[in-house]
């Protein structure tokens, strides 16, 4: 299963994985991601919490993939990363690399509460979300 949701700022898309997640759930994702990119501001933060994932088929490549695309295309500057077991990883680094248009800063934690603490006290470089002209 996976959640997603958009603060009410639209400054942080937040995708929640739990449980075991097939290709069914990642393109229902993926279409609930395509929906919220209209709420989300350019410079915005992509926060992933893989604390409750048990496993995730292979066949979910291609769409997170897309979502990957599709936050980088919609102005994503920042990736938190949420993972507490190494053996969780579901290749976010990799298919990052191939999807994130220009890279994107990505920080990952052990804990919800650690990479919490580290918003709340290490400042982002966040990109203004209106240009003014003279």
């Amino acid at each position: 299963m996976i959640v997603c949701k958009v603060d009410e700022a639209g400054g942080v898309l937040t995708m929640t994985y739990s449980q075991h997640v097939g290709a069914e759930d990642m393109r229902r994702c993926l279409g609930t991601v395509r929906d919220l990119m209209e709420s989300l501001k350019p410079g915005f933060l992509l926060l992933t919490d893989l604390s409750s994932l048990e496993s995730m088929d292979v066949s979910c490549a291609p769409e997170l993939g897309a979502i990957m695309g599709l936050c980088s295309e919609g102005g994503m500057l920042t990736v938190v990363q949420v993972i507490p077991d190494p053996n969780k990883d579901i290749g976010f680094d990799l298919i990052s690399r191939f999807h994130h248009h220009p890279p994107v800063k990505t920080q990952t934690y052990e804990s919800l509460a650690e990479a919490i603490k580290n918003l709340l006290t290490e400042p982002l470089d966040i990109a203004p979300t209106e240009a003014t002209s003279i």
